[in-house]
């Protein structure tokens, strides 16, 4: 039987799902986690235990190496009350019999999650147990902290050493708050403390977690990190320490010394006005520490004090005045708040000529980061004035942090440490190591977002998680940097290798020794900046008018990702962009890995994480380098072909139908396919289609060489063939296809 799903515009050719190829289905990544069916969103308490990795999102899957993963279970948790959900949360092995569970043979795991009333939607917290590592029984003791809240979800729960207590990291997302509660045993719990006022707060809070990660490389500093989630994509962390019972930020924390704007500080407002001149009443003798009287929350700023003309309400008028200063940098960063209409600027001004006159892009009291390009102005001598001749409603401005600068740093976003830079990076969790025999700390995150996450064109399943990332802590004068690298474990799944260094691309080339036939491989790509107007970058999954855009304009040193419209649409979350601090050997570093229907792109020696859902078609896998203004230098680019951790092929591969044709690419696109492509001499070839005609292999002056055929659809490039670049030419009964092969 074949049905036919319409989806988004176009229509998925698979077959019945009795006799369809498990995790071959359209879009379904081929290394990463995901469901056999359903939904699959946070990712709920990874951790090892007895030589095993388990990973849950209230499924449960299990692995040796993080890589390989066994689906056990759709649904772990077993006796939940009707009328009740569970949430996200987490799993605690009780290694000491803390909770009493544990029996002679067996240590319990503890899985510790949201109850959530299904009917009045408060939440209390619960736990259920297993003995055998695999499904949970509900414990009859729950809500093991009952509340009236609908509001109060997602707990972590660890155990701290020094204390001897379990600690539970838990979220108030109304109130964007992360709270803290102790217990001896699991089951009876104490509120300890609460977290908030700092980080990025227009959404809600979910998801936290807090661990330590070594500092610089030096294991013996090791710092607290706290993290959660920003609904409805983002994740954010905080340095500081934690006692056991309080998290408490670190003075030299990013969001109150603004270190990660590289450059160099005009004005912070921490003490006074010095090096300004004010006029009016709206800004008051000195910078204010926040709020002010009848304001709303004004929340972003950096340090604890900031320019806020609200002094008095919207009435007062004024203006500021900075000293002059000579243009030596190409941007000037600086975060910006408050009202949006006619009144309120924030200008620079040369010689009576205005330079530049913005304002905050809406009306709020959440400051967001701008840049403002003064390059075409260098050597100029200039001063800023801060301007409120507003008098009406939202007639204020809050200004903070002005730094001059060769990065620009025009976010548009609130104050932050982000995690990933993408709009697929949420619920960040990290393995928790009872086995003791791992110092790394890993971790993974939902690839998904809640403003399109139950739409998007994939079936019989929908979301999956990243590729587990080994963290660590960086401050090397940009502030400090969450290091994220690919557990090496990953490189077990590379296959065909291809290599290629120290050439240079002007315009756009095609990687034509690299041909991958479905859109599963990593890259390794370096650039060499060389000037301040070079546009460069890859396009990936290329072809059938679609691409993957990765560029890097080296202006502004901002990297962005551009996922296209077509076949599915995300709106106005269709491109990310990236401040990135070039390192001082002005190389660009990217390693990339594309899965199908993802893409993960971590640069700058890891320090910059960027990840993103894409559908384009699976046909669709060209890969070229571009550069728009010129020769870029490629000092290095490496790939490889990735293995399936479901040991599927892309001969069985679902595919959808030609929206021009009807015809469905499920069939006919198969018998073009040429796999595998590179080829290794003496490999088997196999074709797409079992009723080829005729196969003829030609060299690049059109010479033909031998080929050996062993069943009609499988062939063997014999040793005598010199390893390089060739043309396959496959007949059929309806169709020739000409396809350039790689052989080795």
């Amino acid at each position: 039987m074949i049905r036919y799903i319409a989806i988004l515009g176009f229509t998925i050719f698979s077959m019945h799902l009795s006799a369809q190829v498990r995790y071959a289905e359209l879009y379904r990544p081929q290394f990463h986690a995901t469901p056999r069916t359903g939904f699959m969103g946070d990712p709920n308490g990874p951790n090892k235990f007895s030589d095993t990795y388990h990973l849950y999102w209230w499924g449960h899957m299990i692995s040796d190496d993080m890589v390989y993963w066994q689906e056990l279970t759709s649904n772990a948790l077993k006796g939940t009350p009707s009328g009740y959900g569970n949430w996200s949360g987490c799993v605690a092995v009780d290694l000491e019999n803390t909770a009493g569970f544990n029996t002679a043979e067996d240590t319990a795991m503890i899985a510790v999650y949201t109850l959530n009333d299904n009917n009045t939607g408060v939440q209390h917290q619960a736990i259920s147990v297993s003995l055998d590592q695999g499904s949970f029984d509900y414990y009859n003791g729950n809500p093991v902290i009952q509340s009236n809240q609908a509001d109060f979800r997602d707990p972590q729960v660890f155990w701290h050493e020094p204390t001897s207590k379990w600690v539970m990291v838990i979220t108030k997302p109304i109130d964007r708050a992360i709270e803290f509660y102790t217990s001896s045993d699991i089951k009876v719990w104490s509120y300890k403390s609460k977290f908030q006022g700092r980080g990025a707060r227009r959404e809600i809070w979910e998801v936290p977690d807090l661990f330590q990660l070594t500092l610089n490389g030096n294991v013996n500093d090791q710092r607290w990190v706290l993290t959660c989630g920003m609904g409805p994509n983002r994740m954010q962390y905080w340095v500081g320490d934690f006692d056991g019972t309080k998290f408490t930020l670190a003075s030299d924390d990013n969001l109150l010394t603004g270190n990660q704007i590289k450059g160099d500080l005009l004005a912070d407002f921490e003490a006074d006005y010095t090096g300004w001149t004010v006029e009016g009443t709206a800004f008051g003798s000195a910078p204010a520490s926040g709020t002010l009287a009848d304001q709303q929350e004004v929340m972003g700023y950096t340090g604890y004090k900031l320019v806020n003309s609200f002094l008095g309400g919207d009435g007062p008028t004024g203006k500021m005045i900075s000293d002059d200063f000579t243009i030596t940098k190409k941007f000037i960063n600086l975060q910006i708040g408050g009202g949006s209409g006619s009144g309120l600027s924030f200008k620079v001004i040369s010689e009576g000529v205005e330079l530049a006159n913005i304002r905050s892009t809406g009306d709020t009291e959440i400051l967001q980061w701008r840049g403002i390009d003064l390059s075409a102005h260098a050597g100029k001598t200039a001063h800023i004035e801060i301007e409120d001749e507003a008098t009406g409603g939202w007639g204020h401005i809050l200004v903070d942090h002005i730094v001059f600068s060769d990065y620009e740093y025009d976010t548009r976003i609130e104050n932050a440490n982000w995690a990933d830079w993408g709009h697929d990076f949420y619920a960040g969790k990290s393995f928790r190591n009872y086995d003791g025999d791992d110092t790394r700390k890993i971790w993974l995150a939902w690839m998904g977002n809640w403003t399109y996450a139950r739409d998007v064109p994939t079936n019989p399943w929908k979301g999956c998680e990243s590729i587990p990332r080994s963290l660590s802590l960086v401050n090397e004068g940009n502030g400090y940097e969450l290091v994220q690298k690919p557990i090496v474990e990953l490189e077990k799944l590379r296959d065909v290798t291809y290599s290629k260094s120290n050439f240079s691309v002007e315009g756009t080339q095609e990687i034509t020794g690299f041909q991958p036939d479905w859109n599963v491989y990593e890259l390794k790509v370096s650039f060499k900046i060389t000037g301040d107007n070079q546009v460069f970058g890859l396009n990936l999954a290329e072809g059938d008018d679609h691409k993957l855009e990765v560029r890097f304009d080296t202006h502004n040193s901002v990297l962005s990702v551009n996922r296209g419209t077509k076949p599915f649409s995300f709106a106005y979350k269709r491109i990310t962009e990236t401040p990135i601090i070039i390192p001082e050997d002005s190389i660009l570093d990217l390693h990339i890995f594309v899965d199908q229907s993802s893409v993960e792109i971590l640069a700058n020696d890891y320090k910059v994480s960027t990840t993103s859902l894409f559908f384009n078609l699976p046909t669709s896998t060209g890969i070229s380098i571009f550069s728009d203004n010129g020769l870029v230098q490629v000092p290095e680019f490496q790939a490889w072909s990735l293995k399936s951790i479901w040991g599927i092929s892309v001969e069985d591969m679902v595919l959808p139908e030609d929206p021009g044709t009807g015809t469905p690419l499920g069939l006919d696109q198969k018998k073009k396919l040429i796999y595998p492509n590179p080829v290794r001499r003496g490999e088997k070839l196999i074709l797409g289609n079992p009723e080829t005609e005729e196969v003829k292999l030609f060299d690049l002056s059109g010479q033909i060489q031998p080929i050996r055929k062993i069943q009609n659809d499988q062939f063997i490039i014999p040793e005598e063939v010199s390893p390089g670049v060739y043309f396959l030419l496959v007949r059929n009964a309806d169709s020739v296809v000409k396809k350039k092969l790689i052989v080795r």
